[in-house]
């Protein structure tokens, strides 16, 4: 019996938007740094690249790993002031998004488990006027990056869980390993595979549970 869903946060609640860059964009020009678009942009494709070597988000080390591999000299601030400057970065949820997750917080436990920083993305969902329907909020800076099975300590009865999220690798991998039920959400056309399921918005979530 499932008890509670947890959800993934970039591109499974909100998209990830290319203009988003547009936190990277102002920390800079408020820091004076000078960089270049094409600068600017190589920070933003770097970032990412971080959780394949780190197993947890620390200021010092991104800030560190941004330098070296962008050959830049950002000041430790540059971390603290992306964190708030990203929250942002969310959009507005439509009647139909709210009534499902009214629907689901009626029935179970929702948990956000997110990779990057627990206090942007607490404060997007906050921005995006959803953060009520949650108990937790979890980032990687609070524990193991996803997909370390660690991550998915955040709740205790594994098989009472179905884990919602993007990544095949990241999120429905290892909760189908941990025992969890998981569902995809993706608009892309993946071959289906019968240990998860598959949804393209969060609407479709009100049939499935």
């Amino acid at each position: 019996m499932i008890k509670t869903v947890i959800f993934d946060l970039d591109f499974t609640l909100m998209d990830w938007e290319d203009e988003y860059i547009f936190a990277i964009t102002n920390v800079i020009n408020r820091l004076n740094l000078g960089y270049s678009k094409e600068k600017i942009k190589e920070i933003d494709d770097v970032l990412v690249n971080y959780e394949n070597e780190f197993t947890i988000y620390e200021n010092k080390k991104l800030c560190e790993f941004l330098n070296k591999k962008c050959n830049v000299n950002l000041p430790i601030e540059f971390v603290d002031m992306l964190i708030k400057e990203q929250t942002k970065c969310y959009r507005e949820f439509t009647e139909t998004e709210i009534e499902t997750l009214e629907y689901l917080k009626n029935k179970y436990e929702l948990i956000v488990l997110s990779n990057w920083f627990t206090y942007t993305q607490k404060k997007r969902l906050e921005n995006a006027g959803i953060l009520k329907y949650f108990s937790k909020v979890s980032g990687g800076d609070e524990r193991e990056l996803k997909p370390s099975l660690k991550a998915f300590d955040i709740v205790d009865n594994k098989k009472e869980c179905v884990m919602i999220g993007d990544s095949i690798n990241n999120d429905i991998l290892p909760a189908i390993k941990l025992g969890m039920q998981a569902i995809l959400m993706t608009k892309k056309n993946v071959k289906k595979d019968l240990r998860y399921r598959q949804i393209r918005k969060l609407e479709d979530l009100k049939e499935m549970l």
